[in-house]
């Protein structure tokens, strides 16, 4: 018997959309204004995206962020004119195509997380930082002095956990799990997930375990090194005077990351394309475990070859 395909979910449909392009990026420079335009032409454009429904972006998984940071409470679209593609997913090819399924509800709002980051000085406030994707505590290079190693204890749910002698710390939301803590060796935390992952950097000691945390967890790090350190968010705003027995204070912020997505793709598939494709090109999925349902799995063995670098992938991606 044929099941009844279920009927999808619409979103509220916007009334307008901002578009932001990296000014860097002539060919999304060329995009933007065409797409003002063809926003225009449907009553459907916002000059500033402080009064739009949702802000459409046209360059990388950083651009994505900074529109964020900018604009939190306004959900994201990103148009990929990047290199990896996680946040700004939809290939420019593809734009036209999504647009007329955004006007309509035909997508989905993902909602992850973001970090708060209080800094004291002898019990005193020093500084507020708030992170999309990471927070990196980092040591670097003193002048005349060389480079000199992190010295950071850690308390996790305020308890004592131990000192992470080394190049620093990341603590990452699941947006943010995918880069500077992926390459660390940190956990990919799951779309939605509400966790924060915390991962040391070049840990100079045999516990260089990574923790998966979760959002109401309070995460707690005093300064124990010799001399200041770096303190970095989103990779876009830093406080490099983190000084010797300063502490830091990290948690979740009322403030969330709204990216828009559609609901036929995928996280998982879209990272097996970014980082899979050298290791077997053109390699198919087995079809195993989609044995059951023949019309499945041809879909499936469509949408899971792998991809040239700079190449769309099929089916997963946009």
């Amino acid at each position: 018997m044929v099941q009844p395909r279920a009927r999808q979910r619409l979103s509220p449909k916007p009334r307008s959309l901002s578009v932001i392009a990296d000014p860097s990026k002539t060919e999304a420079v060329q995009l933007g204004e065409r797409m003002q335009a063809w926003l225009r032409e449907r009553d459907a454009y916002s000059e500033q995206p402080c009064d739009a429904d949702m802000q459409v972006v046209l360059g990388g998984d950083g651009m994505v962020v900074r529109a964020a940071r900018s604009h939190c409470n306004v959900p994201v679209l990103g148009i990929d004119f990047g290199q990896f593609g996680f946040l700004a997913h939809v290939p420019p090819s593809r734009w036209e195509t999504r647009l007329k399924q955004v006007l309509v509800g035909r997508y989905d709002v993902r909602v992850d997380s973001t970090i708060r980051v209080e800094l004291e000085r002898a019990g005193a406030p020093l500084c507020s930082l708030w992170a999309v994707q990471d927070v990196v505590f980092h040591a670097f290079v003193v002048p005349g002095g060389g480079q000199q190693m992190a010295l950071l204890e850690l308390y996790i749910d305020n308890k004592y956990l131990n000192p992470l002698p080394g190049d620093g710390l990341i603590i990452a939301t699941s947006p943010g799990s995918s880069a500077y803590n992926l390459a660390a060796g940190g956990p990919v935390l799951a779309p939605g997930s509400q966790t924060f992952a915390v991962t040391p950097i070049c840990a100079h000691t045999p516990m260089r375990a990574s923790f998966s945390v979760a959002e109401s967890t309070p995460i707690t790090l005093i300064q124990l090194g010799r001399f200041p350190i770096s303190v970095c968010v989103d990779g876009q705003e830093s406080f490099d005077e983190f000084a010797p027995n300063d502490v830091a204070h990290i948690a979740a912020d009322p403030r969330r990351f709204q990216l828009v997505t559609f609901p036929d793709t995928s996280f998982y598939g879209r990272f097996r394309q970014r980082f899979n494709y050298r290791i077997r090109p053109g390699y198919p999925e087995s079809g195993l475990f989609h044995y059951h349902d023949a019309r499945h799995n041809a879909a499936s063995m469509s949408s899971t070859q792998r991809t040239s670098p700079g190449s769309e992938p099929a089916g997963t991606i946009g």
